[in-house]
């Protein structure tokens, strides 16, 4: 196998292990909303929960979109996969000084 058909198997995975992180992510969102009642606070983790959930199918797509074969630039994929985890980080800051203790 070539150098680039090596890289692009390497990014590939990347972007597999992206998607399993970000469905265990929002699993654990999820289970933070359902431990905690279903409050109108809760939205927050919710929201994240669903923005992890759209970053798992987009990696996948990313996945198999290299994976086949096509190698185009995938530069507004990064920027979203950038933009989704930056905003749930900033969620679960929120999520942390703002939750009452139980």
């Amino acid at each position: 196998m070539s150098r680039a058909g090596l890289a692009a198997e390497r990014s590939a995975l990347a972007w597999r292990r992206t998607a399993v992180a970000s469905m265990i992510t929002g699993a654990l969102f999820l289970n933070h909303a359902v431990t905690n009642g279903w409050r109108l606070a809760l939205i927050a983790p919710i929201g994240a929960a669903v923005a992890m959930a759209a970053l798992a199918g987009l990696s996948y797509l990313r996945n198999r979109s290299l994976r086949e074969g096509r190698h185009s630039r995938g530069g507004w994929v990064v920027a979203s996969a950038t933009a989704t985890v930056v905003a749930v980080a900033v969620l679960a800051f929120v999520i942390e000084f703002t939750d009452p203790l139980p």
